[in-house]
């Protein structure tokens, strides 16, 4: 039987262990300047954090699809993955290597991906519209589909990292109420954020960073799509979490959930059909 004697020290181990963490990423070898105890005494993040981009940072995007019936019963699986960089002149990013990878099973590994060569090399900058970009013209009406939501994806770890630092209090949830509202997907249609939640919880470490741990929810948020080969209605339910450097605001690593369930008309078909899709996206720096 386990006595609260035995539960606190287990407990110390952990907070000791932390510490330890966190002293040896703060020693003197490193590049940062603050404390352990400073960083964990925290109750409000550090204000006027700012991001610093000195050289290109890159991350492998990837978005794994699972599809199923309105039961939960497996039907097929997709996978798209790139490569994110950003930080280059004049403040822009660049995609190279996306790949699309289709399956039937469900427990194997995605085959090798097929390139996307529309999207090698694609850059934007600051000024422009991600939402509805210049280079969507050029995708192909069906797998042009799931690249756009890499740059839309990117978007949404970019928004919720660096838009409210200021506002973040330890374990408070903070209502993102600014970037709630109706969103136009290019040609596609659109797709509603209802409720966006952000919630710092705690410090912890990735990359050999000292990293803020912010986690975020939105649930029942509208989604149409009126594509050419389909036309589709229903809600999103999404949630996950990002590493954010305390030192120079990059994303250090994020992963979202989501859960859509819709109701899809495909061209030639007579009748719509219900289905669902969830989907894990990674956001890895390497």
């Amino acid at each position: 039987m386990k006595t609260m004697t035995d539960i606190r020290s287990k407990v110390l181990v952990k907070v000791s262990a932390v510490m330890a963490a966190l002293l040896f990423i703060l020693s003197p070898a490193g590049a940062q300047k603050k404390s352990a105890g400073y960083y964990l005494s925290l109750r409000k993040l550090p204000s006027g954090l700012t991001l610093k981009e000195k050289a290109p940072y890159s991350y492998i995007m990837t978005a794994d699809y699972y599809n199923h019936d309105i039961l939960g019963n497996f039907v097929n699986k997709m996978q798209v993955r790139g490569i994110y960089t950003r930080g280059l002149p004049d403040k822009k990013v660049r995609w190279n290597d996306v790949t699309i990878s289709q399956s039937q099973k469900e427990v194997q590994p995605f085959p090798q991906g097929k390139r996307q060569e529309y999207m090698e090399g694609m850059t934007y900058g600051p000024s422009d519209d991600y939402l509805n970009l210049e280079a969507f013209k050029k995708f192909p009406p069906t797998t042009g589909m799931f690249a756009r939501n890499l740059v839309w994806d990117v978007l949404t770890f970019e928004a919720f990292g660096w838009s409210y630092t200021d506002s973040l209090q330890l374990n408070v949830p903070f209502s993102a109420k600014s970037i709630n509202g109706k969103l136009k997907l290019d040609s596609l249609g659109s797709f509603e954020n209802k409720d966006i939640r952000l919630t710092w919880t705690g410090i912890s470490t990735m990359n050999n960073k000292v990293c803020a741990v912010i986690e975020f929810i939105t649930m029942d948020n509208p989604l149409e799509i009126n594509a050419s080969f389909m036309k589709m209605k229903g809600r999103s339910n999404y949630w996950g979490t990002l590493w954010l450097s305390l030192t120079d605001k990059q994303i250090e690593y994020g992963i979202l959930w989501e859960d859509v369930n819709m109701d899809i008309k495909i061209n030639g078909q007579k009748k719509s059909q219900l289905t669902n899709t969830s989907r894990k996206i990674e956001f890895k720096r390497f």
